[in-house]
């Protein structure tokens, strides 16, 4: 028995390593082209994880991360009698709403898009779709000012003349208001840019299915019901789990270009917070405690929505 064990060793590492050379003579370039992405990889994502040492430590740039003393989970311990639950409202608030309406507004869109006849009204309305993504937040602030400014925003002189309200109504100075705002901007800004992995997954659905559907009399709706979206769910479950794991990136830029100090109860959240309290004050072990405290949530959120998903679907992002 000892010996037939040894055989299928022998036998299963000879193979591996042949389909593996074949692999890379195959797909040579392929390989050669990830290489830029995984130093990358290699230099942003992972060698500064070396950093998140000073979040146990009283960190001095003078004496280095290696110099500085140990404090264990002092600054830990001073984010959580802080403002952190506040803070973590607004980050949860901002997210969680972000996650249930934006992500199934790009699915829809890609569905809508792909279903026009006309090409190339279908084209030019897919191109502008992507056309927010690339405007900046600055610019964005200003047109927010220009339509929800409390005196002179064209919002609220519409609404005067139209007699609905005799007083401004205050959307950039009242905390609700300008979260509702934040989301709104934050949605129209991302919908046609996170529609392009859609786009793509709705293409390479097999047009025969279409076909023999349209035979047998399915109308459009219920081709969408029953082939589009059975066969996108893999894509729609696999974005589902990265934004999950994400909840707790609410935003930066927004925040710091749009919010003021009227509305700041409301619109900070856990990356302007570290900003504010740990970079701005030179309490960088502070700050890199609120990272860490962000990456171990978003680790723990990754796992457990991925097994769920498994479970519950039977698609993941590994298995």
């Amino acid at each position: 028995m000892d010996s037939k064990q040894e055989i299928i060793r022998k036998e299963k590492k000879p193979l591996f390593s042949k389909h593996l050379k074949f692999r890379l003579k195959r797909y040579t370039g392929i390989y050669i082209m990830l290489i830029p992405g995984i130093i990358w990889a290699l230099a942003f994502c992972y060698a500064p994880m070396y950093g998140l040492l000073i979040a146990f430590k009283d960190y001095s740039p003078s004496a280095g991360v290696w110099g500085s003393p140990w404090v264990g989970l002092k600054h830990f311990k001073a984010l959580f009698e802080s403002d952190f639950w506040k803070i973590m409202r607004n980050t949860l608030l901002i997210s969680v709403s972000n996650l249930v309406l934006g992500f199934p507004l790009p699915i829809m869109f890609a569905i809508l898009i792909t279903g026009i006849k006309n090409t190339v009204f279908r084209k030019v309305t897919q191109t502008l779709s992507y056309v927010p993504h690339f405007v900046s937040w600055v610019v964005v602030s200003s047109i927010c000012y220009v339509f929800f400014a409390p005196q002179v925003g064209f919002l609220n002189v519409a609404l005067r003349n139209l007699g609905i309200i005799e007083t401004s109504v205050g959307f950039l100075e009242n905390g609700p208001m300008f979260v509702v705002m934040m989301i709104l901007t934050n949605i129209w800004k991302g919908t046609g840019w996170s529609a392009i992995i859609y786009f793509a997954a709705i293409a390479g659905v097999d047009a025969e299915l279409y076909e023999a559907a349209t035979i047998d009399g399915a109308r459009q709706f219920q081709r969408t019901i029953y082939i589009t979206i059975p066969s996108i769910m893999p894509t729609v479950v696999i974005m589902l789990i990265l934004q999950i794991s994400s909840i707790l990136n609410a935003g930066f830029e927004q925040q710091m270009v749009m919010a003021n100090d009227l509305v700041w109860e409301w619109a900070d959240v856990l990356d302007t917070y570290a900003y504010r309290y740990g970079l701005k004050l030179l309490r960088y072990s502070y700050g890199s405690a609120v990272g860490f405290f962000k990456s171990t949530v978003a680790c723990i959120l990754l796992f457990f929505s991925n097994w769920l998903s498994r479970k519950v679907t039977g698609y993941g992002l590994y298995s």
